[in-house]
């Protein structure tokens, strides 16, 4: 007799991919997983993961990889094996944790080699732009109902730029291919092949979500970043912009303005089973007022609202931009937000063709907390970068925007003028000392001194 373990939900998305999935033990221990359609639309959905499975077998055979196979059930739900063992993943935190970075981000490396690896020997199928990639990962009027326009200005001429460089593409691509899914062993058996399209997609796509989802999704995994593994990949600044873009367009895409319900909790502020009203509507009201960065450019006539972009920032107050910077820019104007609260400026480079980055100097209508740090203490703050350098390709924009309580700031700035003045106080005091006969009668002695020394 089997009994239900466990089961999970997945009906926050669109109705036509709305599942849930269970977990079934017999008498003997024996485990199995069934992926049920939550409404009849997805039985589709359900129903090709099964021919999914069989045509990525024979794509990654040879670089043993295996699916997880399954069966079709009368009910238009999937049954799957149950497969147990350590992930790609936690590997890698593994490593990490015993401090062995290096050895982290070989096996990356070796990773992407494999999935890469099945382009050597198919005919070659070079990314297009075709109706359905524009369903899917770029349907602006779908993100636009959602969050007004998620596509930034020169997105659209990034994505044709990218187009033009005729990246390969897979016969069929399983974007969800990352390492939290691929489970160790000869051969490693990847699982959850629910998100696979049969359209040109690049395959710098999918290694940028191997990695996306690996090193930017945990702190402890930060430290890979030095390693480059985004360019060693092959993957340019332009393309990361795009697969930005892509990313949240399919997000979009999957759940079709349903919101799920931690993500509604966590915005809510749901704590200790009691919910204020005045704490929702600040908080809602801070969100909304700051849920982008908005860059006026300066081509030489001074800045305008006519002449600017919106760089979307995430929910949680986070974002990280590679911004392409005209050749004709002279100065930039950053407006985060327009609330009062605290900017953390992590990085704020200009990026060379080369690669390098150079950190850019920049003024603001803010209190400089220390060197990364800046609070507005009025609406509409503003960070002005006055000369951008020769030859800068990019902006590197890493910044967190958080709410700052405006009783307890302006008795952290009332602290820190108090400091500044008595750091003054005792400049003044040395500088009247200084110039005393006894001070001046000294420093000769001293110079006398160090000759006589020297001699």
């Amino acid at each position: 007799m089997k009994k239900l373990i466990f089961t999970k939900y997945s009906n926050d998305r669109a109705d036509c991919f709305s599942i849930r999935t269970d977990i079934w033990q017999d008498e003997n221990g024996n485990r199995t997983v069934q992926k049920v359609p939550m409404h009849p639309d997805a039985k589709e959905h359900l129903g090709n993961l099964c021919r999914w499975q069989e045509e990525l077998d024979g794509l990654y055979k040879e670089q043993g990889f295996a699916m997880n196979q399954g069966k079709r059930l009368e009910n238009g739900s999937i049954e799957l094996e149950y497969v147990q063992g350590e992930t790609l993943a936690e590997l890698l935190d593994g490593l990490l944790a015993a401090g062995q970075e290096e050895a982290a981000a070989e096996e990356l490396k070796v990773f992407i080699k494999r999935v890469q690896k099945p382009l050597e020997k198919l005919p070659e199928i070079p990314f297009t732009i075709t109706d359905r990639f524009r369903e899917v990962f770029w349907n602006k009027e779908e993100t636009m109902e959602a969050d007004e326009d998620l596509h930034r200005e020169g997105d659209e001429e990034l994505l044709a730029k990218i187009a033009d460089m005729k990246i390969k593409s897979l016969p069929i691509t399983n974007i969800d291919l990352i390492c939290s899914n691929v489970i160790l062993g000869e051969p490693m058996t990847v699982i959850d092949c629910e998100w696979c399209f049969d359209f040109p997609i690049p395959i710098s796509y999918l290694l940028y979500r191997i990695l996306h989802y690996y090193i930017r999704t945990g702190s402890n995994r930060a430290g890979l970043e030095a390693f480059d593994l985004f360019a060693w990949a092959g993957i340019t600044k332009d393309q990361e912009i795009v697969y930005e873009t892509m990313e949240q367009s399919f997000q979009k895409y999957i759940n079709r303005g349903h919101t799920s319900l931690d993500k509604m909790f966590t915005e809510l502020g749901f704590c200790g089973g009691k919910l204020s009203l005045d704490s929702m509507a600040k908080t809602e009201r801070y969100k909304i007022r700051n849920h982008s960065l908005e860059i006026f450019y300066d081509r030489g006539n001074g800045f305008s609202q006519e002449d600017t972009c919106c760089l979307w920032i995430r929910d949680n107050g986070f974002s990280e931009f590679y911004f392409a910077i005209p050749e004709d820019i002279q100065a930039l104007r950053l407006d985060p937000g327009m609330e009062p609260g605290i900017c953390l400026l992590e990085k704020l480079c200009c990026v060379y063709e080369d690669g390098r980055e150079v950190p850019v100097k920049f003024t603001s209508n803010g209190h400089r907390l220390e060197k990364d740090a800046v609070y507005f203490d009025k609406e509409d703050p503003q960070i002005i970068i006055p000369e951008i350098p020769k030859g800068t390709k990019y902006l590197r924009i890493k910044l967190q925007i958080h709410q700052a309580d405006a009783y307890v700031m302006e008795k952290y700035l009332e602290k820190t003028r108090e400091h500044a003045a008595a750091r003054e106080k005792y400049r003044q005091r040395i500088r009247e000392m200084e110039s005393t006969k006894v001070w001046k009668a000294y420093r000769t002695y001293r110079r006398l001194l160090e000759r006589k020394k020297q001699v």
